[in-house]
């Protein structure tokens, strides 16, 4: 009887198979156990751990169905996200990172795909979604971690953003072509150096590209083989006009550097922040050089540290561009009326200024120098060996010494000075390196802005000669800056104008803190929309560069990466 029973039991359960056929769809487990893996083996960098958790909190917004190839798919949305990625490179990205071209094809192919197809499916629909974060990622945050770069804390710790939310709601609307604009840095700046990249990227490549050779300093009224090159060179940068040459007159006629050459020189030579003598040296030559490749690759550099900043920039602010030589004040980022001076800066590579972002909190006038122990050791102590009443020549004093059994031996002081139980310091006046007054922003580094008792060293067009500090060429107007931006601000000219010529030093605090930032860029575009390129002195640009490079086809796993995307919260 029992077999009996089994046998009609078995008889009434429908066919496994049919039943397979008949149930709904199952996307979703397909796609929890894909993000599970964290593995989608159709992009060329598998690995998405980075993006794991966006990509869940993505699939979970959209009840963790098919965001992309669903019964109701749209075309425009898969259209918009692939112009976005292949677009990339407007942004000084590469497409080839987010798989733009990969996609393209894959997707197609996806379209033909039956609903039933849920795992093919859930591989191609996250692909494209993994590419669309990591685009999104690297244009907000940045590619690289400038904290691996050794930049200090407030480089690279934007707030976190709902990447996910954005891209839902963007899909829901149809309107992904307006997500790089709403997560691009929010900066002129970089809509300058945007449109600039693009002139450049539909420039004429420069295939047949010529070095111009350069055996010594080209002068005026030296012959040069080259002449028509440089002729042409100058007139390709805009530094000479174009014009119809005449038959009596072609450029590889021309045997010597002459005027006309030479005022081109002249013209390029002010535009890419040089002293405008028409002399070819070393410094002019490499400019010359650089090649459109070059200089699109230092675009690309200045947009990657641009998005390392917070967002939330506004004024009044100081502004020093390390290899500018240079320093912007400003209320707001659409003043008109900017601050401009030059700087000098750290001596490369031995002293570098640092890149920081502080607040400005107060400002000394008739400083003392509080000379650093290594600048004492180094520079002071030999001249004293030799000299004995050279801290006296120099208006130098020791400070918080302690007497001992031998005080009044100049082997005690000696050794004072050697193990830092005394510190040096020289009192205000013309012989004072910071000037007449010191600009205060503590940091680690302690570094801070200052006037100089050497104002002729402004004239020379690299300008790295301290030993960390940076010194401004007009002091008494920053003065004036910063104390005008204070509430209920007494000082005007002449108020600060005596307080740098008293002789008694004074601090004033600021009410209202003025944050600064040392930046680094050899890129630049002014308030004119003329781009400056300037040498890498620190050798950031290698730097950055070459990690860069060590992430190309490596983005899920580098440790150089910029933090994953999430939510806030």
């Amino acid at each position: 009887m029992l077999p009996a029973v089994l046998i009609l039991f078995f008889s009434a359960q429908p066919n496994s198979a049919a039943q397979e056929t008949q149930r709904p769809v199952d996307a979703g487990s397909a796609i929890t156990t894909l993000i599970a893996g964290k593995q989608n083996p159709l992009l060329t960098e598998p690995d998405f751990s980075n993006h794991a958790e966006s990509l869940s909190d993505l699939y979970q917004a959209n009840n963790n169905q098919l965001l992309w190839l669903g019964e109701n798919r749209s075309e425009t949305n898969i259209d918009q996200a692939l112009t976005i990625l292949g677009n990339a490179d407007q942004d000084g990205l590469d497409p080839k990172d987010y798989d733009a071209d990969v996609l393209k094809v894959q997707l197609q192919m996806a379209l033909s795909i039956p609903q039933t197809a849920v795992h093919e499916l859930a591989e191609f629909d996250t692909a494209l979604s993994i590419a669309l974060l990591r685009f999104t990622n690297d244009l907000h945050h940045g590619r690289v971690n400038p904290q691996k770069l050794s930049y200090p804390t407030p480089f690279g710790r934007k707030a976190a953003i709902d990447v996910a939310g954005l891209i839902k709601q963007a899909v829901d609307n149809q309107g992904l072509l307006q997500l790089p604009q709403q997560l691009q840095p929010k900066f002129k700046q970089y809509e300058q150096l945007k449109r600039v990249l693009a002139a450049y990227r539909k420039a004429p490549a420069d295939k047949d590209y010529r070095p111009l050779i350069f055996q010594k300093s080209l002068r005026p009224g030296d012959t040069y083989p080259q002449l028509a090159e440089l002729r042409q060179r100058l007139t390709a940068l805009g530094a000479l006009p174009e014009q119809e040459q005449e038959q009596d007159r072609i450029p590889s006629a021309e045997k010597t550097y002459n005027h006309e050459l030479q005022e081109g020189v002249k013209n390029f030579q002010r535009e890419t922040g040089l002293k405008a003598d028409a002399i070819i040296g070393p410094e002019t030559a490499a400019r010359l050089n650089q090649s459109l490749a070059q200089k699109i690759m230092q675009i690309e550099l200045a947009m990657e540290r641009l998005r390392w900043l917070p967002d939330d920039i506004a004024g009044p602010m100081i502004i020093v561009n390390i290899p500018a030589f240079q320093l912007w004040a400003f209320n707001s980022p659409e003043d008109t009326d900017i601050l401009n001076m030059k700087v000098i800066v750290g001596k490369a590579l031995k002293n570098q200024a640092p890149v920081l972002f502080e607040e400005m909190k107060y400002l000394e006038f008739m400083p003392y120098w509080n000379i650093p122990k290594s600048i004492m050791d180094k520079e002071i102590l030999p001249k004293l060996y030799n000299d004995f009443g050279y801290l006296q020549s120099q208006d130098i004093e020791l400070v918080q010494r302690y007497a001992s059994e031998n005080a009044g031996s100049w082997d005690s002081i000696f050794d004072d000075i050697r193990r830092g139980r005394v510190r040096a310091r020289q009192r205000p006046g013309k012989k004072n390196p910071l000037g007449k007054v010191k600009f205060i922003f503590p940091n680690k580094e302690d570094v801070y802005l200052h006037d100089t008792s050497t104002p002729s060293l402004f004239s020379r067009s690299r300008r790295d000669f301290s030993h960390g500090c940076v010194r401004v060429a007009e002091a008494e107007k920053l003065a004036e800056f910063v104390l005008n931006n204070q509430p209920e601000s007494r000082w005007d000219v002449t108020a600060i104008q005596q307080a740098m010529s008293g002789s008694k030093t004074r601090r004033v605090t600021l009410k209202k803190p003025i944050p600064v930032l040392f930046f680094y860029s050899t890129t630049f575009v002014d308030h004119n929309n003329q781009i400056h390129f300037y040498r890498d002195i620190y050798e950031q640009d290698a730097a950055l560069e070459k990690a860069l490079g060590k992430m190309s086809g490596g983005t899920g796993n580098s440790s150089l990466l910029t933090a994953k995307t999430s939510a806030p919260g």
